[in-house]
Formats: structure tokens, sequence, C-alpha cells
């Protein structure tokens, strides 16, 4: 969920890490706006219980969607994040709210109440990050000053209008009449009477649909500008994950080239023995040529000799 700071993961709302994967950070933001409409009613839906205007089977419905989104949400970041200890660890409350917020067990346990407050802190925080994430796109391209003037030249052309053609009745009249028109919805409960009101409407109309247009422009602009800080961050991590690449081989090349180098060593060392094993062997076969030449060639012993007379 949204407050991602210390105080955030302590109270159980820290939301998915901002150095969690772009998929995460994508379902997140996609839960923010998909909850969005749900935080917005839950109070709508209590204030209807306490008078009696809700049926308690469509209550309990309502209180079985309510708990499935939140099962669905905790189960599908799980799965998207890397840390998935670390997500739940800060996000414990939204666990909390899931085990004692299973409707069929409200019936028989007193937990409802706590269900319910520990559901408003969890719309509170998701109030305030969509919040966050609107002021982010009102920064992005102009589009504060944009929707500033498109307020302003709407309630202001709507009031002048209301208060000065007798086709409205009062200038809240005007203001309606301006902001459906403004909005291309066009209802036509009221229309201007007068020429002069009728022209000025047409101004109203042109610099409405304009400024829209251009509201619409920024709005596809920033999203555009998201998608490409998105892409802008996988192409850095793909180009660190190829530096790493790239250093882990040259670190193999360089042990491969030590291993060659030392295989290259020990083959000349071997070399080196199998000639002096050599040149041993042929030192001993000259030492034994020599002795055996030296044992033929010496006397055989004290013979005797015959004399003269035989």
């Amino acid at each position: 969920m949204p407050l991602r700071s210390r105080f955030g993961a302590w109270i159980g709302l820290a939301g998915v890490a901002p150095d969690e994967t772009v998929g995460a950070q994508q379902a997140a933001r996609a839960f923010d706006w998909i909850l969005l409409p749900l935080a917005l009613w839950l109070p709508i839906q209590w204030s209807l219980e306490g008078s009696g205007q809700i049926t308690s089977g469509a209550a309990h419905v309502l209180a079985w969607i309510t708990w499935a989104l939140f099962v669905i949400e905790a189960a599908w970041l799980g799965h998207q994040v890397r840390d998935r200890a670390r997500y739940f660890r800060g996000n414990w409350l939204n666990l909390v709210i899931i085990v004692t917020g299973v409707p069929l067990w409200w019936a028989a346990t007193d937990w409802a109440e706590f269900a319910r407050a520990a559901r408003v802190l969890v719309m509170l925080s998701l109030l305030a990050n969509v919040a966050r994430t609107v002021r982010h796109m009102l920064a992005q391209n102009r589009l504060g000053p944009i929707l500033a003037a498109i307020v302003i030249v709407t309630t202001l052309g709507g009031l002048i209008i209301g208060y000065f053609d007798p086709g409205f009745a009062e200038p809240l009249d005007g203001i309606w009449w301006a902001w459906v028109t403004v909005t291309t919805v066009g209802y036509g409960d009221m229309v201007p009477q007068t020429p002069a009101a009728k022209i000025f409407a047409v101004m109203l109309m042109l610099l409405g649909v304009s400024m829209i247009a251009l509201l619409s422009a920024s709005l596809v602009s920033f999203f555009q500008q998201d998608e490409e800080r998105e892409a802008r961050h996988v192409r850095r991590m793909i180009w660190m994950k190829l530096q790493h690449m790239e250093a882990d081989a040259e670190q193999r090349a360089q042990h491969n080239e030590a291993l060659l180098n030392r295989l290259a060593a020990i083959e000349l060392a071997l070399l080196r023995a199998v000639e002096e094993r050599g040149a041993l062997e042929r030192k001993l076969e000259q030492l034994i040529a020599r002795e055996s030449t030296t044992g033929d060639d010496a006397p055989k012993g004290n013979a005797p000799h015959a004399g003269p007379d035989g």
C-alpha cells in the first residue's frame, strides 16, 4: 500500500518498496486505482447501513466483495514482488484485515468494528497515495495550470451567463450549464436565451473544448513519459546486468588464461624432464658401452709360454 516509510511499515501500510520490480510497481499503482472507488464507497455504505437503507443481505454481499478485493491484492502483489517476506512484514495490516474480516465470522464474533476501523486506515492510506499520484501528474506538462484555467473559465463563464441571461433562474444554474457544456455532456435541460448569451456560450464551448483537448493531450503525454521512465529503468537494469556479465566473462577469461599459462608451464616442465631423462639414458648407455669396451681390451691373465724346446 501507499506509505513507503518506516512509519508505514510500522503501522502495516508500507506498500511495495521502491526497489522492487517494475511489474510489482505497476501492479501496486493499478490496485490503487482499482480500490479507489471502494475507498469512496465505504463511508457511503456505512451511512446507508446505519440509516437502514441497505438490507443485511446486500451489506453481506458488499462485505464479501470488499474482503475478496483485499485478498486478491495481497495475493497478486505478493506474487509480483521479489522479497515476499519484506512485503508482508511491511503490510501486516492487510493480513489482519483478511483474517479478521472474513464476513462469515462477523455474525459470531466482535471483529466487525475492528475490521472496519482497519479498513478505514487502509483506505485513508490509499487516498493519500492516489492524491500523491495526482499531484505528480499535475506537476508534469503544466497539467495544474491547465486544470486551474478550465475551472476558472468554466465557472466564471457559467456564473456570468447565469446572472445576466433570463433562461437561468440563478447563477448556480449557469455554472451547472457551463460544466455540462464544457464536458460535452449536453443534457439540454437549460439553454441561454439572449443573443449575447448565445455568442458568449459559443466562445465558452470553443474554449472549453480546446482546453479539454489540451488536457487530454497532456494526460497522454504524462502516461507516455511514465512508460518512457519505466523503459529507461528496464534498459538501465539490462545494462547493469550486461556490465555484470561482461565483468564476469572477463574474470573467467583471466582465470582461463591463468590456467592455460599453468598448463603451458607444466607441459614445458614435462618436456624438459623428458629431455633430461633422454640425456641421462644416453649418458648411461655411453658409460655401459665404455665399461664393456674396457673389459674386452684388458689382458686375459698370465698364460704359460712354451720353451724353445717346446
